[in-house]
Protein backbone atom coordinates (compact mmCIF):
# COMPACT_ATOMS: atom_id res chain seq x y z
CA UNK A 1 0.00 0.00 0.00
CA UNK A 2 2.75 2.44 0.85
CA UNK A 3 4.39 1.82 -2.29
CA UNK A 4 1.14 2.39 -4.34
CA UNK A 5 0.72 5.54 -2.07
CA UNK A 6 4.64 6.71 -3.05
CA UNK A 7 4.10 6.34 -6.59
CA UNK A 8 0.81 8.03 -6.75
CA UNK A 9 2.12 10.74 -4.91
CA UNK A 10 5.14 11.48 -7.69
CA UNK A 11 2.61 10.98 -10.38
CA UNK A 12 0.22 13.45 -8.88
CA UNK A 13 2.47 15.90 -7.93
CA UNK A 14 1.78 19.14 -9.33
CA UNK A 15 4.30 22.67 -9.39
CA UNK A 16 4.68 25.80 -10.56
CA UNK A 17 8.06 26.66 -10.71
CA UNK A 18 9.54 29.92 -10.94
CA UNK A 19 6.59 31.35 -8.27
CA UNK A 20 7.10 34.24 -6.42
CA UNK A 21 5.15 34.08 -2.99
CA UNK A 22 2.60 36.69 -1.87
CA UNK A 23 3.12 38.93 1.36
CA UNK A 24 -0.01 36.49 2.39
CA UNK A 25 2.26 33.01 2.15
CA UNK A 26 3.25 30.39 5.17
CA UNK A 27 6.02 28.19 5.64
CA UNK A 28 5.66 25.60 7.99
CA UNK A 29 7.63 22.37 9.94
CA UNK A 30 5.55 19.50 9.86
CA UNK A 31 6.01 16.87 12.46
CA UNK A 32 4.32 13.50 11.70
CA UNK A 33 3.92 11.39 14.87
CA UNK A 34 6.21 7.95 15.01
CA UNK A 35 3.96 4.79 13.28
CA UNK A 36 3.38 1.34 14.36
CA UNK A 37 5.80 -0.05 11.89
CA UNK A 38 9.54 -0.50 12.66
CA UNK A 39 10.10 2.18 9.95
CA UNK A 40 7.79 4.40 10.90
CA UNK A 41 8.84 4.67 14.37
CA UNK A 42 10.63 7.39 14.40
CA UNK A 43 8.27 9.65 12.73
CA UNK A 44 8.59 12.17 9.64
CA UNK A 45 9.06 15.88 8.94
CA UNK A 46 7.85 17.81 5.99
CA UNK A 47 7.79 21.77 5.12
CA UNK A 48 4.57 22.87 4.27
CA UNK A 49 4.28 25.99 1.81
CA UNK A 50 1.17 27.72 1.46
CA UNK A 51 0.05 31.10 -0.42
CA UNK A 52 -3.56 31.37 -0.84
CA UNK A 53 -3.31 33.95 -3.52
CA UNK A 54 -1.22 31.77 -5.97
CA UNK A 55 -3.77 28.64 -4.36
CA UNK A 56 -0.53 26.97 -3.26
CA UNK A 57 -0.70 24.52 -0.70
CA UNK A 58 2.49 22.13 -1.06
CA UNK A 59 4.31 19.46 1.38
CA UNK A 60 8.02 18.76 0.85
CA UNK A 61 9.60 16.13 1.88
CA UNK A 62 13.39 14.07 1.78
CA UNK A 63 11.61 10.71 2.89
CA UNK A 64 11.61 9.05 -0.58
CA UNK A 65 13.02 6.60 -2.78
CA UNK A 66 12.20 5.17 -5.94
CA UNK A 67 10.91 1.80 -5.43
CA UNK A 68 11.71 0.50 -8.95
CA UNK A 69 15.47 0.88 -8.54
CA UNK A 70 17.44 -1.66 -10.11
CA UNK A 71 18.69 -4.00 -7.04
CA UNK A 72 15.93 -2.29 -4.70
CA UNK A 73 16.74 -4.47 -1.77
CA UNK A 74 19.86 -5.07 -1.86
CA UNK A 75 21.09 -1.49 -1.93
CA UNK A 76 18.76 -0.31 0.82
CA UNK A 77 19.77 -3.42 2.67
CA UNK A 78 23.84 -2.04 2.23
CA UNK A 79 22.44 1.43 2.61
CA UNK A 80 23.50 2.49 -1.34
CA UNK A 81 20.06 3.47 -2.01
CA UNK A 82 20.06 7.00 -3.25
CA UNK A 83 16.68 8.83 -1.40
CA UNK A 84 14.93 11.97 -2.90
CA UNK A 85 13.11 14.92 -2.09
CA UNK A 86 9.29 14.82 -3.24
CA UNK A 87 6.55 16.66 -3.30
CA UNK A 88 2.71 16.49 -3.08
CA UNK A 89 -0.50 18.70 -2.55
CA UNK A 90 -0.46 19.00 1.59
CA UNK A 91 -4.27 17.50 1.77
CA UNK A 92 -3.06 14.17 -0.12
CA UNK A 93 -0.43 13.91 3.34
CA UNK A 94 -2.94 15.09 5.78
CA UNK A 95 -5.43 12.59 4.42
CA UNK A 96 -2.72 9.83 4.13
CA UNK A 97 -1.39 10.06 7.75
CA UNK A 98 -5.02 10.77 9.38
CA UNK A 99 -6.99 8.20 7.51
CA UNK A 100 -4.58 5.40 6.75
CA UNK A 101 -1.37 5.43 9.70
CA UNK A 102 -3.80 7.13 12.16
CA UNK A 103 -0.71 9.04 12.71
CA UNK A 104 -0.97 12.26 14.59
CA UNK A 105 0.08 15.68 12.61
CA UNK A 106 1.60 18.88 14.01
CA UNK A 107 2.30 22.07 12.48
CA UNK A 108 4.86 25.04 13.20
CA UNK A 109 4.23 28.55 11.42
CA UNK A 110 7.52 29.97 11.00
CA UNK A 111 8.05 33.36 11.65
CA UNK A 112 10.11 34.39 8.16
CA UNK A 113 10.02 37.31 6.03
CA UNK A 114 8.86 37.26 2.81
CA UNK A 115 12.31 36.98 1.06
CA UNK A 116 13.69 34.47 3.87
CA UNK A 117 9.75 32.17 2.61
CA UNK A 118 11.21 32.77 -1.18
CA UNK A 119 14.63 31.44 -0.17
CA UNK A 120 13.31 28.74 1.08
CA UNK A 121 10.82 27.60 -1.65
CA UNK A 122 13.18 27.85 -4.76
CA UNK A 123 15.58 26.17 -2.69
CA UNK A 124 13.15 23.76 -2.52
CA UNK A 125 12.45 23.84 -5.94
CA UNK A 126 15.92 23.84 -7.27
CA UNK A 127 15.88 20.36 -5.35
CA UNK A 128 13.12 18.51 -7.38
CA UNK A 129 15.52 19.15 -10.26
CA UNK A 130 16.59 15.41 -11.66
CA UNK A 131 20.38 16.38 -11.39
CA UNK A 132 19.53 17.48 -7.66
CA UNK A 133 16.79 15.29 -5.84
CA UNK A 134 18.79 12.28 -4.91
CA UNK A 135 21.15 12.16 -2.27
CA UNK A 136 22.98 9.54 -0.04
CA UNK A 137 20.73 8.85 2.99
CA UNK A 138 22.23 8.50 6.17
CA UNK A 139 20.08 7.80 8.73
CA UNK A 140 22.19 9.52 11.47
CA UNK A 141 23.46 12.33 9.76
CA UNK A 142 21.23 13.12 6.71
CA UNK A 143 18.05 12.02 6.39
CA UNK A 144 14.22 14.05 5.85
CA UNK A 145 14.60 15.70 9.36
CA UNK A 146 18.51 17.27 9.37
CA UNK A 147 17.98 18.37 5.72
CA UNK A 148 15.22 20.28 6.53
CA UNK A 149 17.14 21.70 9.47
CA UNK A 150 19.68 22.87 6.54
CA UNK A 151 17.18 24.35 4.63
CA UNK A 152 15.95 26.54 6.64
CA UNK A 153 19.94 27.00 7.70
CA UNK A 154 20.87 27.97 4.44
CA UNK A 155 17.59 30.52 3.68
CA UNK A 156 17.96 32.19 7.33
CA UNK A 157 21.81 32.22 7.77
CA UNK A 158 22.94 33.84 11.20
CA UNK A 159 19.14 35.09 11.63
CA UNK A 160 18.44 32.02 12.68
CA UNK A 161 19.69 30.45 16.23
CA UNK A 162 18.98 27.48 17.69
CA UNK A 163 19.38 27.14 21.48
CA UNK A 164 22.60 24.84 21.82
CA UNK A 165 21.40 23.96 25.22
CA UNK A 166 18.97 21.66 24.54
CA UNK A 167 19.42 17.93 23.61
CA UNK A 168 23.49 18.15 24.93
CA UNK A 169 23.97 15.10 26.51
CA UNK A 170 22.73 12.05 24.96
CA UNK A 171 24.26 9.87 21.78
CA UNK A 172 22.79 8.72 19.05
CA UNK A 173 21.84 5.13 20.85
CA UNK A 174 20.51 7.15 23.55
CA UNK A 175 18.03 8.88 21.63
CA UNK A 176 16.87 5.48 19.46
CA UNK A 177 16.31 4.05 22.85
CA UNK A 178 13.97 6.47 23.95
CA UNK A 179 11.85 5.88 20.94
CA UNK A 180 12.05 1.91 21.26
CA UNK A 181 10.95 1.68 24.37
CA UNK A 182 8.32 4.46 24.88
CA UNK A 183 6.75 2.37 21.81
CA UNK A 184 7.36 -1.03 23.67
CA UNK A 185 9.48 -1.81 20.02
CA UNK A 186 11.90 -3.93 23.04
CA UNK A 187 13.22 -6.40 20.29
CA UNK A 188 13.36 -3.80 17.48
CA UNK A 189 15.73 -1.65 19.93
CA UNK A 190 17.55 -5.05 20.93
CA UNK A 191 18.11 -5.29 16.73
CA UNK A 192 19.36 -2.13 16.64
CA UNK A 193 21.98 -2.03 19.51
CA UNK A 194 23.59 -5.78 18.08
CA UNK A 195 23.85 -3.66 14.42
CA UNK A 196 24.84 -0.59 15.59
CA UNK A 197 28.50 0.40 16.82
CA UNK A 198 30.96 2.81 18.51
CA UNK A 199 29.75 5.32 16.56
CA UNK A 200 26.51 5.63 17.40
CA UNK A 201 27.52 5.98 21.25
CA UNK A 202 28.76 9.93 20.14
CA UNK A 203 27.19 12.62 21.35
CA UNK A 204 25.22 14.40 19.46
CA UNK A 205 24.87 17.46 21.00
CA UNK A 206 22.36 19.82 20.27
CA UNK A 207 22.56 19.95 16.12
CA UNK A 208 22.74 16.75 15.51
CA UNK A 209 19.96 15.60 17.94
CA UNK A 210 17.84 17.34 15.04
CA UNK A 211 18.22 13.47 13.00
CA UNK A 212 14.80 12.61 15.10
CA UNK A 213 12.06 14.70 13.53
CA UNK A 214 10.57 15.22 17.41
CA UNK A 215 13.78 16.54 18.15
CA UNK A 216 13.82 19.29 15.10
CA UNK A 217 10.29 20.22 16.34
CA UNK A 218 11.56 20.76 19.75
CA UNK A 219 14.99 22.56 17.94
CA UNK A 220 12.62 25.00 16.37
CA UNK A 221 10.00 25.43 19.33
CA UNK A 222 13.20 27.35 21.30
CA UNK A 223 14.72 28.81 18.23
CA UNK A 224 15.25 32.52 17.97
CA UNK A 225 15.15 34.62 14.62
CA UNK A 226 16.30 38.22 14.26
CA UNK A 227 13.51 40.26 12.58
CA UNK A 228 13.42 44.15 12.92
CA UNK A 229 16.00 44.39 15.21
CA UNK A 230 15.47 42.26 17.58
CA UNK A 231 15.63 38.63 18.31
CA UNK A 232 11.81 36.48 18.35
CA UNK A 233 10.70 33.34 18.34
CA UNK A 234 10.94 31.68 15.17
CA UNK A 235 7.63 29.73 15.58
CA UNK A 236 4.67 31.87 15.54
CA UNK A 237 2.05 28.81 16.70
CA UNK A 238 2.21 25.60 17.32
CA UNK A 239 -1.53 23.20 15.82
CA UNK A 240 -2.19 19.81 16.38
CA UNK A 241 -4.16 19.03 12.58
CA UNK A 242 -5.92 16.13 13.45
CA UNK A 243 -7.18 13.73 15.89
CA UNK A 244 -5.98 9.90 15.74
CA UNK A 245 -7.80 7.13 17.32
CA UNK A 246 -6.35 4.83 20.63
CA UNK A 247 -4.27 2.39 19.22
CA UNK A 248 -5.48 -1.20 21.31
CA UNK A 249 -1.85 -2.13 21.98
CA UNK A 250 -1.73 -6.41 21.60
CA UNK A 251 0.26 -8.55 24.16
CA UNK A 252 3.82 -7.84 24.09
CA UNK A 253 6.34 -10.55 23.02
CA UNK A 254 8.58 -11.03 26.47
CA UNK A 255 11.39 -8.52 26.67
CA UNK A 256 14.96 -9.80 25.31
CA UNK A 257 16.86 -9.28 29.10
CA UNK A 258 13.62 -11.72 30.52
CA UNK A 259 13.91 -14.18 27.43
CA UNK A 260 17.48 -14.12 27.73
CA UNK A 261 17.61 -14.49 31.70
CA UNK A 262 15.34 -17.61 31.43
CA UNK A 263 17.93 -18.98 28.73
CA UNK A 264 20.80 -18.36 31.40
CA UNK A 265 18.63 -20.35 33.63
CA UNK A 266 17.98 -23.32 31.26
CA UNK A 267 21.28 -23.32 30.59
CA UNK A 268 22.97 -23.38 34.08
CA UNK A 269 20.50 -25.98 34.60
CA UNK A 270 21.18 -27.86 31.93
CA UNK A 271 25.04 -27.91 32.67
CA UNK A 272 24.34 -29.08 36.46
CA UNK A 273 22.28 -31.83 35.10
CA UNK A 274 24.97 -32.61 32.54
CA UNK A 275 27.83 -32.60 35.56
CA UNK A 276 25.90 -34.66 37.60
CA UNK A 277 25.25 -37.20 35.06
CA UNK A 278 28.25 -37.12 33.53
CA UNK A 279 26.68 -36.55 30.02
CA UNK A 280 28.94 -34.96 27.54
CA UNK A 281 26.46 -34.64 24.73
CA UNK A 282 27.52 -31.36 22.31
CA UNK A 283 24.20 -30.62 21.44
CA UNK A 284 23.31 -27.53 22.65
CA UNK A 285 26.91 -26.27 22.22
CA UNK A 286 26.27 -26.74 19.06
CA UNK A 287 23.13 -25.09 18.50
CA UNK A 288 23.96 -22.35 20.86
CA UNK A 289 27.29 -21.23 19.40
CA UNK A 290 26.09 -21.80 15.87
CA UNK A 291 23.50 -19.07 16.38
CA UNK A 292 25.96 -16.87 18.27
CA UNK A 293 28.41 -17.38 14.62
CA UNK A 294 25.48 -16.78 12.44
CA UNK A 295 25.19 -13.47 14.09
CA UNK A 296 28.55 -12.56 14.18
CA UNK A 297 28.86 -13.40 11.00
CA UNK A 298 25.77 -10.79 9.97
CA UNK A 299 27.47 -8.33 12.26
CA UNK A 300 30.93 -8.79 10.11
CA UNK A 301 28.75 -8.05 6.96
CA UNK A 302 26.61 -4.68 8.33
CA UNK A 303 30.46 -3.92 9.63
CA UNK A 304 32.50 -3.84 6.17
CA UNK A 305 30.10 -4.51 3.63
CA UNK A 306 27.24 -2.13 3.96
CA UNK A 307 27.90 1.92 3.93
CA UNK A 308 25.42 2.78 6.67
CA UNK A 309 28.43 4.50 8.65
CA UNK A 310 27.35 3.34 11.97
CA UNK A 311 27.39 -0.62 11.76
CA UNK A 312 31.14 -0.47 12.19
CA UNK A 313 33.67 -0.72 14.88
CA UNK A 314 30.75 -2.83 16.31
CA UNK A 315 32.09 -4.64 19.90
CA UNK A 316 29.16 -6.66 19.76
CA UNK A 317 31.58 -9.16 17.81
CA UNK A 318 33.50 -10.01 20.66
CA UNK A 319 30.67 -12.28 22.11
CA UNK A 320 28.71 -12.92 18.08
CA UNK A 321 31.70 -14.14 17.47
CA UNK A 322 31.35 -15.19 13.46
CA UNK A 323 34.73 -17.68 13.99
CA UNK A 324 32.45 -19.99 15.92
CA UNK A 325 30.58 -20.71 12.90
CA UNK A 326 31.82 -23.30 11.45
CA UNK A 327 35.42 -23.85 13.99
CA UNK A 328 33.05 -24.94 16.77
CA UNK A 329 32.61 -28.29 15.17
CA UNK A 330 36.25 -28.61 14.78
CA UNK A 331 37.61 -30.39 17.43
CA UNK A 332 41.57 -30.09 16.88
CA UNK A 333 40.35 -26.00 17.15
CA UNK A 334 37.70 -25.95 19.84
CA UNK A 335 40.23 -25.62 22.94
CA UNK A 336 41.83 -22.42 21.93
CA UNK A 337 38.85 -21.31 20.69
CA UNK A 338 36.55 -21.54 23.64
CA UNK A 339 39.57 -20.16 25.39
CA UNK A 340 39.76 -16.85 23.06
CA UNK A 341 35.68 -16.59 23.35
CA UNK A 342 35.79 -16.72 26.56
CA UNK A 343 38.11 -13.94 27.43
CA UNK A 344 36.17 -11.96 25.14
CA UNK A 345 33.01 -12.60 26.91
CA UNK A 346 34.50 -11.61 29.55
CA UNK A 347 35.31 -8.47 28.79
CA UNK A 348 31.55 -7.37 27.85
CA UNK A 349 30.99 -8.17 31.21
CA UNK A 350 33.51 -6.88 33.51
CA UNK A 351 33.78 -3.47 30.97
CA UNK A 352 30.07 -3.36 30.58
CA UNK A 353 30.20 0.15 32.14
CA UNK A 354 33.08 1.61 30.19
CA UNK A 355 33.43 -0.07 26.88
CA UNK A 356 33.46 2.58 24.13
CA UNK A 357 30.14 1.01 23.11
CA UNK A 358 27.08 0.60 25.48
CA UNK A 359 25.93 -2.83 25.16
CA UNK A 360 22.36 -3.61 25.37
CA UNK A 361 21.74 -5.40 28.95
CA UNK A 362 20.19 -8.07 27.38
CA UNK A 363 23.94 -9.20 26.35
CA UNK A 364 25.26 -10.10 29.86
CA UNK A 365 23.10 -13.26 30.50
CA UNK A 366 24.66 -14.64 26.94
CA UNK A 367 28.11 -13.91 27.83
CA UNK A 368 27.28 -15.56 31.07
CA UNK A 369 26.17 -18.75 29.49
CA UNK A 370 28.51 -18.89 27.14
CA UNK A 371 31.57 -18.58 29.63
CA UNK A 372 29.55 -21.65 31.91
CA UNK A 373 29.32 -23.91 28.07
CA UNK A 374 33.07 -22.87 27.82
CA UNK A 375 34.34 -23.69 31.50
CA UNK A 376 32.18 -26.67 31.74
CA UNK A 377 33.59 -27.98 28.19
CA UNK A 378 37.35 -27.60 29.24
CA UNK A 379 36.61 -29.04 32.09
CA UNK A 380 35.07 -32.28 30.61
CA UNK A 381 38.04 -32.12 28.20
CA UNK A 382 40.91 -32.91 30.98
CA UNK A 383 38.92 -35.41 32.86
Amino acid sequence: MRKIFSIFLILTSTLVFGQQLSSQSKVSLITIAPGEELYSSFGHSAIRITDPVNALDQSFNYGSFDFNASNFYLRFLRGTLPYQISTHEFYREFEYYTYQENRGIEEQVLNLTLEQKQKVYDFLLNNLLPQNKEYAYKFFYDNCSTRLRDVFKTACGDSLKFDQQIHPDSSFREWIDVYANSGELYWSDFGMDLAIGIPSDRKTGWKDAMFLPDNLRDAFGAAKIYKNGQWVPVVTSLTKLNQTNPVKTERPLPKPINLFLGLLIFGIAYTAFQYYKVNKSNVFDYIFFTILGVSGWILFLLWFFTNHGVTNYNMNMLWAFPLLLPFIFSRKLQKNLRIFHTITSSICIVGYWFLPQQLHPAVLPVCILIIIRHLFYLKNSKA
